[in-house]
């Protein structure tokens, strides 16, 4: 049987990733070494690039095992039980996994849907191993804070989040702060990129992922975050604390401001704001040394990403910079027709 190998400090984070997206097999026991837990997967993994990818970002592998089932019954299936409550138009209605916060799932349900969220809810809990609250989207991530609102459906009624990604810790208030588990993979990702003794700038920081996972990987980086709403600035105080991570300064306010004080700080700039990112190319370059690396989150069209690059493009060299792009890579589908991206580029300051 295929069984994925991560090390201990990852296994929530993988037990998470495999619950949420299915692929974590019922009825066959977790496997423990000294070193490593093994989680029995469901699909065969070589055809599955979610998991790949999400393998490579906590360097896990996939290892033949000989199975080994559970002796007690096996809880509940969710997706079996979901069957039973939903008919099959309403199951194609809801939103297929959920965005889990630790031991917080949040799911998203149609209106037509709401009159059985309960159900669906303790479905979600039954048939899950980590989950002990089910919360639903009740209104879009909005306002200058890029908070969403969330309604209570089942379980423990708590909205405080106790999340592990990637061998780190944060505690937040699910209602009052932007946090995306969905972006776990390029917090690893970016966090490989970095070389040690790099000052790194986060605006937008939240709670202080980008941040922490950079510093608690490079302990001799410097790294400056800036937040503007101050829940998710004291929640990434604690997350500074909690994970032991001194090289962080952060700060709570404008990152447009902030920049002008910590002029020419930067070697690489994480702008992980992809709503109005291109707005703030100018504070970005400002924070940066005279040549530096950017990664740029924006949303854009599915068919139109070139076009999406040369804006951003064109908003480096009206700051005087020369914009070399390094590559760009499809984040996440954000709608119907949007999806977010990521742009990796070196851009220097232009020679006179």
């Amino acid at each position: 049987m295929q069984y994925l190998e991560v090390r201990r400090k990852y296994a929530q984070a993988a037990k998470s990733f495999l619950s949420k997206n299915n692929m974590l097999a019922s009825g066959f026991k977790v496997l423990h070494s000294a070193r490593y837990v093994y989680f029995p997967l469901t699909i065969y993994p070589a055809s599955n690039k979610n998991l790949a990818h999400f393998a490579d970002s906590i360097d896990a592998s996939i290892k033949e095992r000989e199975a080994a089932r559970e002796k007690s019954g096996r809880k509940p299936n969710y997706e079996e039980t979901l069957g039973k409550i939903l008919s099959q138009e309403e199951r194609g209605e809801l939103a297929r996994g959920y965005d889990p916060f630790g031991s917080i799932a949040i799911i998203e349900l149609s209106d037509r849907l709401k009159p059985k969220e309960a159900e669906i809810g303790r479905a979600l809990i039954e048939g899950s191993s980590t989950i002990t609250t089910v919360l639903a989207k009740s209104g879009p991530v909005k306002g200058v804070y890029r908070t969403r609102s969330v309604r209570y459906v089942a379980g423990k009624r708590t909205y405080m989040a106790n999340y592990r990604e990637n061998g780190c810790g944060f505690i937040f208030d699910v209602r009052r702060v932007f946090f995306s588990p969905r972006l776990s993979y390029e917090r690893s990702r970016i966090s490989k990129l970095v070389k040690d003794g790099e000052n790194v700038a986060v605006p937008f920081a939240g709670v202080g992922p980008f941040a922490i996972e950079i510093a608690k990987s490079h302990p001799r980086a410097s790294v400056l975050a800036i937040e503007l709403n101050p829940s998710a600035y004291g929640y990434m105080l604690k997350n500074i604390r909690l994970n032991k991570a001194a090289n962080v300064r952060a700060y709570n306010g404008d990152f447009g401001k902030l920049a002008a004080m910590h002029r020419g700080f930067a070697d690489r700039v994480v702008m992980p704001m992809p709503k109005t990112s291109l707005d703030f190319i100018k504070a970005a370059c400002t924070i940066a040394k005279g040549s530096a690396t950017f990664h740029i989150y924006s949303f854009c069209d599915a068919g139109e990403v070139d076009e999406a690059v040369a804006r951003m493009a064109a908003r480096f060299r009206e700051e005087k910079r020369d914009f070399a792009l390094i590559g760009v890579r499809t984040v996440r589908p954000y709608s119907k027709d949007e999806i977010e991206i990521v742009v990796d580029a070196k851009a220097d300051s232009a020679k006179k």
